[in-house]
Parts: structure tokens; C-alpha cells; sequence
């Protein structure tokens, strides 16, 4: 069966928005936000939260960055003693900081690097969990041939192409049919492809894997304020409204020493298509605890 999935979120797919996701949208695989793999060896408290977990039957992936293979071997034994189900390598986030540091998609300009923080990974859990990659079609231009088969040389499990470059960050279109030639690539070794890039509806999830003859799909910021559409669930002002308190209150479990201002965000996504939404999205940017949130919310109910 192919795969619908939430696509890991830098500063988004924390614990408690991984809950909700679970709880409401049902995803056949979940991933992490990437979590630093030098940060987590070395012990620092705010990394080692990043893997916080809630007990699940859905495939859970850790998504690590870095340089070194060393720290991706010891990172994947971490998590394989927390429980995940798999491990995947970021080789495609396009921040500046990540990419002039050689992690992310500054892994495109070092193939050989990316391949053995892969097979460095595989020795570390063998068989017992699976290995992919998350990555782009090329740096400035797309490459896609020659990037994804050096990728594939390692034999991941699978590879999740995010079908733009690394300078395009999130601009432009995403180009499918580079994710095409990348099924193509992969059509005689192990290696499923799945897709990423400007989904915006679990029909349309479907459509491109029916026609990319794909392992899965990946949905990243449709997902935003939106925990339903991986069931294709267009959900009541209700529904949304006892979603924002179930994952407030979630976020003060996992986090309990936390502002509920870094909640804001989430809040303001999930503020929409509903009378007066803009108002409410306003007022909910303001919050500081979960009593703020409750009583802008009993207004509008």
C-alpha cells in the first residue's frame, strides 16, 4: 500500500504537534523535525527533547543532520533504543546556517560524504529499523540523475525527493517530473521513491503517487493548522476548536516548563475558515497560557 506521511518541519513537527497528527489525521508514517546529531551525542537538554515520543502503532522516523558519520552511527543506536521505527538523513534543508556548516543540502556537494553517513547509519541498527534520505533534486540547478543514483549506490530503504533545488528553497513549483526520472532510477535496485513538494490534499497525494508509481508521499505545510488531511477530513469550527485545546494541553505535558507563546504559531494556522477567523487568529497571537486560549475560544463557541 503507499504511503501518506507527515513530512518532517523544522521547529513544527515537535511531540506534541506529532500527538495531534496522530490522534487526528491518522498518517501511515510520522518523522521528526531534524534533530542534530552532534547536539544529541554531546548531550544538550534541548536536542534530547526533540525525541520526546508518544506511544503509537504508526511508523515513527527520527530525521538527524550533520557531518559526521560518526555521530549518525551513535545517534541511529539512540534511536533505536527510544523506539523508532526508522532513521532518515536530512540532505536537504536549505538553511544557510545548516548548509555552510556541509549538513542538509550542503550535502549535495559531497556525495561521497552522503554516502557514507549512510552506510553509517545502516551498520548502526542493521536490519532492525529502516534508512532513508530526505533530500533535493540538485544545488542551483536540478541534478537529479546524477545525485539520487549516488544516493542509491548506498541502498537506502528509501529516498524522499523534494522536488525543487536547494536554491530555490521553497519558491517556484515544485518539478514532479524530476521525481519521475528519480522512480526511474530506482526501478532495479530495493530503494522505494516517495514524493514531496506542494501537496495540498490527500486526493492529490494519490493522484501523484498513481502516477509517479510511487512508495508514498510526504505532506509538509498543508499539514500546517490542518491535522485532518491525511484523511481528506474538512473538520467543523468545533472540531478545530477542541484540536487547539487538546494540543495546548499536550504541549504543557511534553513541555511543562515551556511558554505557551511558542504555541502562537500553531495557533494562528489552525485559526482559519470560520466566522471572524482573522479576529480570532489575532487575538490568539497574544496568548501566554492556556487560560487565554480557553476563554478567546468559549467566545466564538
Amino acid at each position: 500500500m503507499p504511503i501518506i506521511g507527515l513530512a518532517p518541519m523544522d521547529g513544527v513537527t515537535d511531540a506534541p504537534f506529532r500527538y495531534i497528527v496522530d490522534l487526528v489525521g491518522k498518517p501511515d508514517i510520522i518523522y521528526t523535525e531534524f534533530v542534530s546529531v552532534k547536539g544529541l551525542i554531546l548531550g544538550k537538554p534541548a536536542i534530547q527533547r526533540m525525541l520526546l515520543r508518544h506511544k503509537t502503532k504508526t511508523k515513527m522516523i527520527a530525521q538527524f543532520f550533520g557531518v559526521e558519520p560518526e555521530y549518525f552511527y551513535q545517534a541511529a543506536k539512540v534511536a533505536k533504543d527510544k523506539g523508532f521505527d526508522g532513521i532518515d538523513i536530512n540532505m536537504g534543508c536549505p538553511d544557510k546556517s545548516v548548509f555552510h556548516r556541509g549538513a542538509g543540502a550542503g550535502l549535495i556537494l559531497q556525495p561521497k560524504l552522503a554516502r557514507e553517513i549512510i552506510l553509517s547509519v545502516k551498520k548502526a541498527v542493521g536490519n532492525s529499523l529502516t534508512v532513508s534520505v530526505k533530500t533535493r533534486t540538485g544545488y542551483k540547478e536540478h541534478q537529479t540523475k546524477e545525485w539520487i543514483g549516488n544516493l542509491l549506490e548506498a541502498e537506502p530503504d528509501f529516498i524522499c525527493l523534494h522536488a525543487r533545488t536547494f536554491k530555490q528553497r521553497y519558491s517556484g513549483v515544485a518539478d514532479w517530473d524530476q521525481i519521475g526520472i528519480a522512480v526511474d532510477l530506482a526501478k532495479k535496485t530495493k530503494t522505494k521513491i516517495f514524493g514531496n513538494g506542494d501537496i495540498k490534499s490527500r486526493s492529490e497525494a494519490l493522484d501523484k503517487i498513481k502516477k509517479y508509481n510511487l512508495g508514498g508521499v510526504l505532506i509538509g505545510r498543508a499539514a500546517l493548522g490542518n491535522p485532518w488531511i491525511f484523511q481528506g477530513h474538512v473538520p467543523t469550527t468545533k472540531e478545530r476548536f477542541e484540536v487547539i485545546i487538546e494540543h495546548c494541553k499536550k504541549f504543557m505535558e511534553f513541555f511543562p516548563t515551556a511558554h505557551l507563546s511558542i504555541m502562537r504559531k500553531h495557533l494562528g494556522w489552525y485559526a482559519k475558515d470560520f466566522p471572524h477567523a482573522a479576529e480570532i487568529r489575532n487575538e490568539l497571537m497574544q496568548v501566554n497560557n492556556i487560560e487565554d486560549v480557553e476563554k478567546i475560544i468559549s467566545r466564538v463557541c
